[in-house]
């Protein structure tokens, strides 16, 4: 059991004795829950984050359907690795930017996006070249190593030719800052990467599929069910892991989607445990039903 999949465990066990309220909360919260699949690729980051500066940094493309936990792992390394504030110096370093591709983004947008990220307001009438030289000055002063961008698939938003500038654009980043980055998109967003050969030969990739009915599925239902603040202890048969993987078709946000709707459920009824009857007789939301139907 890793260090975060321990601390989930004390903490549903500690939060058990609190009040009803107290614990739904807990349960509806947006909570990091730790297992192997995304451990690989913070360790992938974080080898990325370690790595010597040069002209010709790595980099890690992380492709997954919506709803697999990309951003999730996201806000993880984010908050692992928050802006300090330098002991000697007094001043600010940021060792890792997460932000969201805009959809249809151009090297105006990509720049001015940046800077609202980095909490910079852009200044009335400056042009394009300004603009970036602010970005490429601040990311410098912040010492950032690492970029982080979410939805990345949105670059296949504009046509060919923004596509091609706007990977010629990342490709400047990295070599003028020597800076890493890490993308995170739909399967599509491979496409995204073809048209400038010479970037794409420095990202890595990494793939995060659909849960299936194995052992590595019952180590993160086993956790997930240990991480919850229910006073009885809750066991699950095979024939019920089997039931979670058709009506959530193996995907994490459904899955954890599930399991809150089925801890709210032993909290209100009193009951405080989750049973195979209760997982047969979980429905997903309305829009996903014709879909498992």
């Amino acid at each position: 059991m890793t260090n975060s999949a321990a601390e989930e465990r004390l903490r549903g066990g500690f939060l058990a004795n609190a009040s009803d309220e107290a614990r739904l909360r807990e349960v509806r919260s947006d909570r990091w829950i730790s297992y192997p699949r995304a451990e690989i690729i913070l360790s992938q980051m974080e080898r990325i984050l370690a790595h010597p500066r040069n002209w010709r940094m790595p980099s890690l493309l992380v492709l997954g359907e919506a709803g697999i936990g990309k951003t999730q792992i996201d806000r993880k390394f984010a908050r692992l690795h928050p802006p300090e504030i330098g002991r000697e110096r007094g001043r600010t370093t940021m060792p890792v930017l997460s932000m969201q591709m805009p959809p249809g983004v151009t090297q105006r947008i990509l720049y001015l996006t940046l800077l609202e990220t980095l909490g910079v307001r852009h200044g009335a009438g400056r042009s394009m070249f300004e603009t970036k030289m602010q970005v490429l000055r601040l990311l410098r002063d912040l010492e950032v190593k690492v970029i982080v961008f979410d939805e990345v698939h949105n670059l296949l938003a504009g046509g060919f030719r923004e596509q091609r500038k706007m990977l010629a654009e990342l490709r400047y980043l990295s070599n003028e800052l020597m800076i890493s980055f890490v993308c995170f998109g739909i399967h599509d967003a491979r496409e995204a990467f073809a048209g400038d050969p010479q970037l794409a030969r420095r990202f890595g990739l990494s793939e995060l599929g659909a849960w299936d009915l194995d052992m590595e599925f019952a180590a993160l239902i086993a956790t997930v069910l240990k991480s919850l603040p229910l006073r009885a202890p809750s066991t699950l048969s095979a024939e019920a892991l089997r039931v979670m993987i058709r009506l959530t078709r193996g995907n994490t946000a459904r899955i954890f989607e599930m399991m809150g709707d089925l801890a709210v459920e032993a909290i209100r009824s009193g009951e405080e445990q989750i049973t195979d009857q209760h997982v047969e007789r979980w429905r997903p939301s309305l829009f996903e039903r014709t879909v498992v139907a």
